[in-house]
C-alpha cells in the first residue's frame, strides 16, 4: 500500500529544470459528487466506495454504520460552503479544510487514510 502512495505522490509532481514542482489540474466533479455536496473517496481520482454529505451546519462521523473511518483518500467540495474534515471523531484532533468548490484528487502521505468525522460549515469563511 506503501508503494502504492509514494507512485502516487510522484505522479503529481513535474521535474522541470531540475527542479519539482508540484501539478495541480483542474477536474470536474465526478459524477457520483451532486451540486451541494462534499464526497469523500475511498480511493485516488476519486474512485472507490465513498461517503456524501449536504446537510449544512452540521458533521458526521465516519465509522459505526457508515464503515468509512480512516478510509479517505481523495476528495471533492461540490458546495458553495467550506467544510472540513478531521482525524478524530467528533470533529476532533487535526482538522483539514475543504474550501467550497475544491477538490484534492491524492491526499498527502501523512492524511491517507486518517478522515474519522466531517464537517459541513453554512459559509465560505471558515476555512
Amino acid at each position: 500500500m506503501k508503494a502504492m502512495r509514494l507512485a502516487a505522490a510522484a505522479a503529481s509532481v513535474a521535474i522541470v529544470g531540475g527542479f519539482a514542482i508540484a501539478t495541480n489540474t483542474a477536474v470536474a466533479a465526478p459524477a457520483t459528487c451532486g451540486s451541494g455536496y462534499v464526497c469523500l473517496y475511498e480511493n485516488d481520482d476519486y474512485k472507490g466506495g465513498g461517503v456524501f454529505w449536504n446537510k449544512r451546519n452540521a458533521g458526521q462521523n465516519l465509522g459505526g454504520a457508515l464503515g468509512f473511518n480512516d478510509s479517505t483518500n481523495s476528495w471533492y467540495n461540490n458546495s458553495n460552503v467550506d467544510a472540513k474534515w478531521f482525524y478524530d471523531a467528533n470533529f476532533q484532533g487535526t482538522a483539514r479544510c475543504m474550501n467550497s468548490y475544491s477538490s484534492n484528487h491524492s491526499m498527502s502521505l501523512d492524511d491517507y487514510d486518517e478522515a474519522s468525522s466531517e464537517y459541513m460549515y453554512g459559509n465560505q469563511t471558515t476555512c
